[in-house]
């Protein structure tokens, strides 16, 4: 059997906090909402479910993550810690693992536990709200029915990216830091890279396809730019133009990223098929990741920290690229030495470690001597007349 409904029961009431407060979030944010809306005699359409229901509560990091996105990504985390929480210590992996139950049963059972998590609210609401509507005469269904697909879609990708997070470690304080993490990891680099790139590079302000780059990377930035509200122009008879009917655009994205999902669960399943129970408290369960976390975690280190204090300590240090170098070593070095650490619980690791920290930094110092010395030819490049504007 794939599927155990004893086990399937006993993760709803067990951890029944998680989906209660979701729905309570929805349920204050559209049928109560639609119910108020009503009452004031104001009118119930797609504008106003996106943009005051769905789109009301909006974050400024740079972007706008919509309310649905916001709960995705955070209740996706909390689902999958809960039903996989039993890997993170040696005690309750065994017991379960001594079950009569396969791994796939567990696997899938826990899996389907968590989204309906999720999934099961994000129907409770639709039926509330459809109902509402029809009670205010004010029915919208294809509104309603983009809403509970987006959001769906939303949450089964972002539920199973942290499932897919928790197969690859059995700490449980690694999952979220892992999560967290790697939705922001391709913005917040190429964000890194481009400064970097003006210190290195003369010439260099900004690059548009980096920028871009970075958003398609970012699943939470590239959900909340293209699923919006979008307006038809329409042209008078003066030949004025004006906006026309609203429509939700972004449908296509969010199916795309509901697609990813289910290969990421595909992949967490195969992850959990060759886990070794003996890494629970591991912060990598895997041993061939161990060295990509490790030296992952000292690249990001070094050209991160090194950045930021260069433009913290501007006015204490010299300006120009060898003073970003020499800060880059030293936080690559201590990025290196501390994702050591954390692999081995230890803090005695210098003698076994120096030796790949010294080949990572000699790697590092050459890419940044390689782009210091323009051997790429970005500054020495001059354009064809035809190209001149």
């Amino acid at each position: 059997s794939c599927f155990n409904s004893t086990l399937y029961r006993k993760n709803l009431s067990r951890f029944w906090p998680i989906w209660a407060l979701y729905s309570v979030i929805w349920l204050f944010a559209l049928p109560l909402n639609l119910l108020t809306t009503i009452q004031r005699g104001q009118n119930w359409a797609l504008e106003d479910l996106t943009h005051s229901l769905d789109y009301f509560s909006r974050v400024s990091v740079g972007y706008s993550l919509n309310l649905g996105t916001v709960l995705a990504v955070i209740f996706g985390l909390l689902a999958a810690m809960a039903v996989f929480s039993y890997l993170d210590a040696s005690r309750s992996a065994c017991m379960m693992h001594a079950l009569p139950l396969r791994r796939e049963a567990l696997f899938f059972t826990n899996y389907l536990s968590g989204l309906s998590f999720l999934l099961l609210p994000n129907a409770a609401i639709f039926g509330l709200t459809l109902a509402g509507e029809a009670v205010g005469n004010c029915l919208d269904l294809k509104a309603l029915a983009i809403w509970l697909l987006v959001q769906s879609a939303s949450c089964l990708f972002f539920y199973s990216f942290a499932v897919f997070c928790a197969m690859f470690t059995g700490h449980v304080l690694a999952l979220p830091a892992f999560y967290v993490v790697l939705n922001g990891l391709a913005a917040g680099l190429c964000w890194v890279f481009s400064r970097m790139a003006e210190e290195f590079l003369f010439g260099f302000t900004s690059a548009a396809w980096l920028e871009k780059l970075g958003v398609w990377l970012t699943p939470v930035l590239l959900l909340s730019e293209a699923c919006h509200v979008q307006y038809d122009t329409i042209t008078d008879a003066a030949g004025n133009s004006m906006l026309g009917d609203p429509y939700f655009a972004g449908l296509g994205y969010a199916s795309l990223y509901a697609l990813i999902g289910l290969v990421l669960a595909g992949l967490a399943l195969a992850a959990y098929r060759r886990r070794h129970l003996e890494s629970a408290g591991d912060v990598v369960s895997i041993r061939w990741v161990r060295p990509v976390f490790k030296y992952g975690v000292a690249f990001c280190t070094a050209v991160t920290l090194s950045t930021v204090f260069y433009y913290v300590l501007d006015p204490l240090l010299p300006r120009g690229p060898w003073t970003l170098l020499v800060l880059m070593v030293v936080w690559g070095a201590a990025g290196c030495f501390v994702a050591e650490m954390l692999l081995c619980k230890s803090f005695w690791v210098f003698r076994g470690a120096w030796k790949g920290c010294v080949v990572f930094l000699c790697c590092l110092t050459a890419a940044m001597c390689a782009m210091e010395f323009d051997i790429t030819g970005f500054e020495g490049r001059v354009p064809d007349a035809a190209e001149v504007q």
